[in-house]
């Protein structure tokens, strides 16, 4: 599925920046390639941003975020002959459901019924 609008991700890391404008979010996008095996489409840093930002504080390594508002940019360096992308987080929620905080004491995913879980969710 890749870094996209509706992706369910994987936090790794949350670093908060200094002026408290952004914070710096290590995830993962996986897809579904066989029974309970996946594969990585994307991992990297993101910056949340706006209301994003102010949401990121309730993260932690281990959960699970769907993906709102996204948007990906590149610049190249012709000097270095180097493409850099930027990737930004406008709007996320938790995967399980949940409003508020990205993960709730007593929420689970087990909590999905027959369904099971989306092809896309991360492992």
């Amino acid at each position: 599925m890749g870094f996209k609008n509706g992706a369910y991700a994987k936090v790794w890391e949350v670093k908060p920046h200094p002026s408290g404008k952004s914070t710096s979010v290590r995830l993962s996008v996986s897809r579904k390639v066989g029974e309970g095996q996946y594969e990585e489409d994307f991992s990297g840093y993101a910056v949340f941003i706006a209301t994003a930002n102010d949401r990121a504080a309730t993260l932690k390594a281990g959960d699970r975020i769907k993906l709102g508002d996204v948007d990906v940019s590149s610049k190249y360096n012709a000097e270095k002959r180097e493409r850099f992308f930027n990737f930004k987080v406008f709007s996320f929620e938790p995967a399980d459901g949940q409003q508020g905080t990205a993960k709730k004491k007593g929420s689970s995913l087990d909590a999905i019924e027959d369904g099971g879980l989306p092809d896309d969710f991360p492992a």
